[in-house]
């Protein structure tokens, strides 16, 4: 009889709600057929989504969250008197919500959240079995619904996300004694939150982000024992935190960032034994952290940065929890960096830049594979990057500018195929760059300049189809600039200045057709400018101090300037039009240049002719005086082996003819 009577409830299902249903389909856009059984062959208990009470047949419940439906609200849902649950969130619903609405008034769950809806709420006052009312992330607009502290038996309420007309919260709120979730983040609030609201003891809720809230931070927030979420980031809140904070030992996440928070945390916040986020970054606060921050236990995220910390960090932090995100950039923390935030082999976010930590760089990460965003930029560590972190699989961006560490890019660095960004700059590594450089298919970004590198730019470097952003200047860079440079297609900035790059610029570069800016300069590169060059569209380019010759290509001269081919002795222009005349530059014309280099030819011929004359005649007087030289020692010799060598003079004298007259000549004396 049970069976009986139940299957005659269900197929007597009221005629009206079965059309109501159908209406309510026509309403909505389904494009994914989620209510393709909504029709006349089938009972509406038999429509998806739909329950019905099991004696009556009533339809009862109508969820149909996250169904990718649009469209409108259709009055008809006016028509079933006993539904208790309506759930369309997570849609893309648009209209406003119709008044008729209001006669479901057994209504105890009502969420339409998530979708485009707008205008004003209806009163909604009249639905006084509602325990659940989520209409948050949506565009409502209007004042703020005042006639919600009627609904006294909401244990949870949304409002979160609309757009209503700026102002307060009002009192009455504290009337909704039985509240466990209050969300009324971004939505046009401001002043101070009321006192009533700090005696709904049963909430484990409260979120007033994202507003204009003010005020110093509340310290009757700690008579809600049962809070465990905290969400007041984005306001304008002011004062220090309470040690009575300490007091909510069943806090689970506490988010106050983004306000005018200020003074020292309070070393009592350090029972909060079940904090899993911990977030106060963008205010205020200064003075060392709490060391008893250490010995939580389920701490997943915490972020301080942009505040003025200093003094050492916890040394112990993430010991002996799951962290997974930490950023405590832009503080002034100091001593060695704590060793312990990926002791559980979960951390993904590592931000700590701007500090003043020193020291080496824990070997401990060199197993954090988990990691994605590794950033230590601007400290003052040293030594050598451990191999590790070379090759995180996971990383998305490695960042450890602005230090002073040594040593080179290890081989591990192909593993990081993940890599986007990869900054070095301002260090003192050296070595050559690795060709497992690469392997980073999805690089965009390498910077790398003010170090000490060395060798030549890996071909490699051509592999690299998604980067934009390639920074090697002020090396020790040498060799030629790689033709394969010309397959980074993507590459909008090139700067190889300062190095002792050598070799021609490869009519490669002409096929960067996103270039943006190209610095060359401080090398010592040769030849000609490429005429391909002038298809670039380029904002910046540097050439100057080179041994680049030949003419400037017009175009670029155009888009760069003199100063960007200054120091370069043979470079030239070919405009030598009255206006070129007339502006000044320093730039010589080509012909100039090649008459130049004619007379300097023909002068430089006949400074060798000349040279080789008198490299001749030098010669030749040189072997004249051999020579003469050569018939005196023989004289000498013959005299010497006669005995006579008593007037030597005279006889070398006695064969010489002398300039007289022959008639007037003496008897020459014969030799004895």
């Amino acid at each position: 009889c049970i069976l009986l009577f139940a299957n005659v409830g269900i197929s007597a299902s009221s005629p009206l709600e079965k059309d109501a249903l159908l209406d309510i389909k026509i309403h909505l856009e389904d494009p994914q057929n989620y209510l393709s059984n909504w029709d006349e062959s089938h009972s509406p208990c038999q429509f998806h989504g739909v329950t019905c009470d099991e004696i009556s047949g009533e339809v009862t419940g109508v969820s149909l969250s996250n169904a990718s439906l649009s469209g409108t609200i259709s009055p008809s849902f006016s028509v079933l008197h006993q539904l208790h649950t309506l759930d369309l969130s997570a849609n893309s619903i648009s209209g406003t919500i119709p008044a008729a609405l209001t006669n479901c008034t057994n209504l105890q769950v009502l969420n339409l959240s998530m979708n485009s809806l707008t205008g004003q709420l209806p009163d909604l006052s009249s639905l006084l079995k509602l325990k659940v009312l989520d209409l948050s992330t949506n565009g409502f607009s209007g004042a703020f619904p005042v006639w919600i502290s009627k609904l006294s038996g909401l244990t949870e309420l949304g409002l979160g996300e609309n757009s209503f007309d700026e102002g307060g919260v009002p009192e009455s709120i504290g009337l909704l004694k039985n509240l466990t979730w209050l969300f009324l983040g971004q939505c046009n609030l401001r002043g101070e939150i009321p006192a009533s609201v700090f005696h709904l003891e049963s909430l484990g809720t409260l979120d007033f982000s994202r507003n204009q809230m003010t005020g110093v931070f509340p310290k009757a927030i700690s008579n809600l024992r049962n809070l465990w979420k905290i969400e007041l980031y984005q306001n304008n809140l002011t004062g220090e935190i309470p040690p009575e904070l300490a007091h909510l030992t069943l806090l689970s996440e506490f988010d106050v960032s983004h306000n005018q928070l200020t003074g020292v945390l309070p070393k009592e916040i350090a029972s909060l034994k079940k904090l899993k986020i911990f977030h106060i970054y963008r205010n205020n606060f200064y003075g060392e952290l709490p060391e008893g921050l250490g010995d939580w236990e389920f701490l997943e995220s915490f972020s301080t940065y942009e505040n003025q910390f200093s003094g050492k960090f916890p040394a112990n932090l993430g010991r002996f929890s799951p962290l997974n995100a930490i950023d405590i950039s832009e503080n002034y923390f100091t001593g060695e960096f704590p060793k312990f935030l990926c002791q559980s082999d979960k951390l993904q976010f590592l931000l700590a830049l701007s500090n003043n930590f020193s020291g080496e760089f824990p070997t401990s990460y060199s197993s954090c594979k988990t990691l994605e965003r590794f950033r230590v930029s601007q400290n003052q560590f040293s030594g050598s990057i451990p191999h590790g972190i070379w090759g995180l699989p996971n990383a998305v961006i490695i960042d450890v500018a602005d230090n002073g560490f040594i040593g080179g890019i290890s081989s591990d660095i192909g593993i990081s195929a993940t890599l986007t960004q990869l900054l070095l700059q301002n260090n003192n590594f050296s070595s050559e760059l690795p060709m497992e450089l690469g392997n980073l298919s999805q690089l965009k970004k390498l910077v790398a300049s003010n170090n000490r590198f060395s060798g030549q730019v890996p071909a490699q470097i051509g592999n690299l189809k998604q980067l934009s952003y390639l920074h090697l200047e002020q090396n020790a860079l040498e060799g030629s600039i790689p033709p394969e440079i010309g397959l980074c297609n993507s590459l909008v900035d090139l700067d190889l200045a300062e190095n002792s790059l050598s070799g021609k610029i490869p009519d490669t570069v002409g096929s960067l057709l996103m270039l943006d800016s190209l610095n060359l300069s401080h090398n010592m590169i040769s030849g000609g400018i490429p005429d391909a060059l002038q298809s670039l569209r380029l904002s910046y380019a540097d050439f100057s101090h080179n041994n680049l010759s030949g003419p400037i290509p017009p175009q670029l001269l155009m888009t760069a300037g003199d100063d960007a081919f200054s120091e370069n002795s043979d470079l030239c222009v070919t405009d030598t039009s009255e206006g070129w005349r007339q502006s000044g530059t320093s730039l010589r014309p080509c012909q100039w240049i090649d008459n130049h280099h004619s007379f300097s030819r023909r002068r430089l011929f006949a400074v060798l002719i000349m040279a080789t004359s008198l490299v001749v005649l030098l010669s030749g007087l040189a072997c004249l005086r051999y020579e003469n030289n050569r018939l005196e020692d023989f004289n000498r010799k013959q005299d010497t082996e006669s005995g006579d060598d008593s007037d030597s003079k005279w006889i070398v004298e006695s064969f010489h003819v002398r300039g007289v007259n022959p008639s007037a000549a003496l008897p020459v004396p014969m030799v004895t």
